[in-house]
């Protein structure tokens, strides 16, 4: 049978999984910075007219080279995540198999809660109940069974 604590080790992931992809978002939302410089040029033709030029480009500096080592390294973190909330949610679906066929609200509950990730307010609405602290007094009581 599954146990609160595996229950509440998904809700940790989720959560964990939430600001992998906030960091991650933050991360690519810096924009690298562009530079410019001055070059001496001359015209293709002869006479060779000496001029200026203004080229421009991104700035690869030490900072930019370390904001996109972090970022491969969060999104290899939440690809991890990722796989790691799959396999639960593949043994939470195995457990709620055995759960007997009374307990469907129960199902349903652990469905909402741990596999679509909705707060106790959402599941409240979408259970039809008239507080939050029913679907997770049933949830509890469930547990302590």
């Amino acid at each position: 049978m599954i146990t609160k604590k595996e229950l509440e080790q998904l809700e940790n992931i989720y959560k964990e999984q939430e600001d992998l992809e906030k960091r991650i978002e933050k991360l690519e939302s810096v924009p690298q910075r562009i530079v410019r410089d001055t070059v001496k040029s001359s015209s293709k033709h002869f006479p060779y007219i000496e001029g200026h030029s203004i080229i421009t480009g991104l700035e690869e500096d030490n900072t930019y080279k370390r904001r996109k080592k972090q970022l491969k390294k969060l999104k290899k973190m939440y690809l991890d995540n990722k796989i790691k909330i799959d396999k639960a949610i593949i043994h939470l679906e195995y457990e709620l198999k055995k759960i007997e066929e009374e307990d469907s609200d129960i199902r349903k509950i652990i469905r909402l809660k741990y596999e679509d990730n909705l707060s106790w307010i959402q599941i409240m609405f979408k259970m039809n109940y008239n507080a939050e602290s029913t679907a997770r007094m049933k949830l509890d009581r469930f547990l302590e069974e």
